[in-house]
């Protein structure tokens, strides 16, 4: 490979790294549907307040203008970097016309490609090669799930962008004495990481090992730079603590009471139904050692690319590239270590002993983030959602990446080096073919997932569908085919189940005799009578428990007051145990008068190929 001086086109490389994802990314954020992102009305609540008003919310006030979750919560009440630069890129981009919640995800296409940047810059000063910092930028930004938090609304592209200025700053001083611009631009970055996400805010620890062991400002610049980081910090997001203490005082300077205060007024979910593993009786244990319901495996699945709302699952070659990288890069630190110890028994040289204790630095907040992640998946809530490590994703890549420069540097491979190399020589052109073919297959692999996953997914081919034969019905004159019900009063006569629930989360289960009507893809027709409106979901499960997964394990839609008639598409493979939750609204009085079941075939439309009109084509 060719090494290159770190300083050598690293500024223009990083612009035309940020410029070029830039555009894609605000691509795909127009091609995304509104709706595909979790939590999408929350986060748009977030940017349309700082818009509209020009400001940050304060609570209880501006309650009332605000959205307010189900779990009497509101995104005024998270740190707003991403929100406050969705606002101001909206702002700027005004004049497009482009309709508003579409808009403010140029906030989060922008943070996502300057994070690349800065990435580009970060791995060519510390590997000092331009071939893997181009790797790593590709790694990074086309990962499924970066990809799609750069395409939609949300605070996950905040705490990645943050946490990765931080560590460029720390990589920065690791190389060198701390200057006054590298202090400044330190506790910037330390500020922003307070601003964004409190998923980042588990590597400041780290960062502080790090400013501890190595941060070294030139002599007499001690007390100047350590002023100058406090300014950053306040430049960069200290200033909304402040914030927060002047409007809620200084014993709530996160928001966590004023918080609660709104919890307890607009709670509409028991919260005794808000599932977490130590309530299932699961131990840490249980979840790390023992991979309890594959916890390890959807957590790296999530991580890779399980999008939209968990629904959207890609292929063997991106999770298989990913898994690679992300594997090696996390045990390359312990290998390198057992390294260095064979080494001092045999009283060889140890190496670059300053770099590896800073690269087993990255590991620790791997591990730090992988264990805050599991602690509140096992104690508070259980999200599967891989989204919550990624604000540390630099650090996995650039280990990965050191590992590879590793191997480049090993005897072996410098033996065979100049067979790997094409060009003319005397042309001074020699370009290393492993990289161009790595590089290929990272591009390869996004395009693959595009082709055959993601577009499918939102812009499905033409389809036929079709009966495979008539509906069968549930006898509803008796209660054979119920098992058991939550939260509900129930009556049966002629007409069919009297339902009235006595709580918002009424459910009914059927015996597992009902799955014989059931096949692999099937229509279910509900007739139902209902004195108000409200949602119907309807969950299958292979013997496991029931998770609400849109299209995979759930089907959900809403009705109105009076008589309706719904059609639900339900694909049920293995199927073990069936759930029906008829609304979600308490008090709520239902007639269910049919339950029907028919096998659905589903066939590609077929294409015509077509060249000459027909006189018929207008009939």
């Amino acid at each position: 490979m060719v090494n290159l001086h770190p300083d050598y086109s690293a500024k223009k490389g990083a612009l035309l790294v940020f410029f070029a994802f830039l555009v894609y990314y605000l691509a795909t954020a127009i091609a995304l549907p509104y709706g595909a992102g979790p939590d999408y009305d929350a986060h748009f609540d977030g940017a349309r307040f700082i818009y509209t008003e020009g400001r940050l919310a304060i609570l209880p006030e501006d309650a009332p203008k605000l959205h307010i979750t189900a779990y009497g919560s509101t995104r005024a009440l998270r740190p707003p970097l991403s929100y406050l630069v969705a606002a101001g890129a909206a702002r700027l981009l005004s004049w497009t016309e482009i309709e508003l919640r579409i808009l403010f995800r140029a906030g989060s296409a922008l943070l996502c490609a300057l994070t690349l940047g800065l990435i580009f810059a970060a791995l060519h000063r510390y590997l000092n090669n331009r071939w893997l910092a181009v790797g790593g930028v590709l790694l990074i930004g086309l990962l499924p799930q970066f990809v799609f938090i750069a395409s939609h609304l949300n605070d996950d592209s905040a705490a990645i962008f943050s946490v990765t200025f931080l560590t460029y700053c720390l990589i920065r001083l690791l190389r060198g004495p701390v200057d006054p611009t590298l202090a400044l631009l330190t506790g910037t970055a330390i500020g922003l990481v307070l601003l964004s996400k409190f998923t980042a805010w588990v590597f400041l620890p780290i960062a502080g090992l790090v400013l501890l062991l190595f941060a070294r400002p030139s002599a007499g610049q001690w007390l100047l730079s350590i002023m100058l980081v406090g300014v950053g910090i306040m430049l960069g997001g200290g200033w909304w603590i402040g914030f927060n203490i002047w409007h809620y005082g200084w014993n709530d300077p996160l928001l966590f009471n004023i918080g609660k205060t709104i919890s307890t007024q607009y709670l509409s979910v028991d919260p005794g139904h808000i599932r977490s593993f130590a309530k299932e009786g699961v131990s840490l244990a249980d979840l790390i050692l023992r991979n309890y319901d594959h916890f390890l495996d959807e957590t790296l699945v999530a991580s890779i690319g399980n999008l939209d709302w968990l629904r959207l699952r890609l292929g063997l070659p991106q999770y298989l590239l990913y898994t690679t990288a992300l594997m090696v890069g996390s045990v390359y630190v312990p290998v390198r270590w057992i390294g260095v110890l064979l080494a001092t028994v045999r009283g060889a040289r140890a190496g670059d002993l300053k770099r590896l204790l800073f690269e087993s630095l990255l590991f620790l907040a791997i591990v730090l983030q992988f264990a805050a992640y599991t602690l509140y998946e096992w104690s508070k809530e259980i999200q599967i959602q891989g989204k919550y490590l990624l604000p540390i994703l630099i650090c996995p890549i650039l280990l990965f990446l050191a590992c590879v420069e590793k191997i480049n540097a090993s005897r072996v491979f410098r033996r065979w080096r100049p067979l790997l190399v094409f060009g003319s020589t005397l042309g001074a052109v020699r370009i290393p073919i492993l990289p161009v073919i790595a590089i290929g297959i990272v591009f390869a692999v996004h395009i693959d997932g595009l082709r055959r996953f993601v577009i499918p997914y939102y812009d499905p081919p033409a389809k036929v569908l079709g009966l495979g034969e008539s509906f069968r019905h549930l006898d509803l004159t008796t209660a054979t085919s119920i098992l058991d019900t939550e939260n509900i009063e129930l009556s049966i006569d002629e007409s069919g189940w009297h339902i009235r629930t006595t709580s918002n989360d009424g459910q009914i289960y059927f015996t597992p005799s009902v799955c014989k009507y059931f096949q692999t893809n099937n229509l279910l027709k509900i007739n139902m009578h209902s004195d108000g409106p409200g949602i119907l979901q309807f969950f299958w499960s292979d013997g496991g428990r029931f998770v609400d997964q849109l299209g995979l394990s759930s089907m959900t839609t809403s009705f109105e007051s009076g008589e309706n008639s719904l059609v639900l598409p339900v694909g049920i493979g293995d199927c073990k145990r069936l759930r029906l939750d008829p609304t979600n609204v308490s008090g709520q009085s239902i007639l269910l008068r049919s339950f029907s079941i028919a096998p659905l075939t589903i066939t590609r439309w077929p294409y015509y190929f077509r060249i000459f009109s027909s006189s018929t084509d207008s009939r």
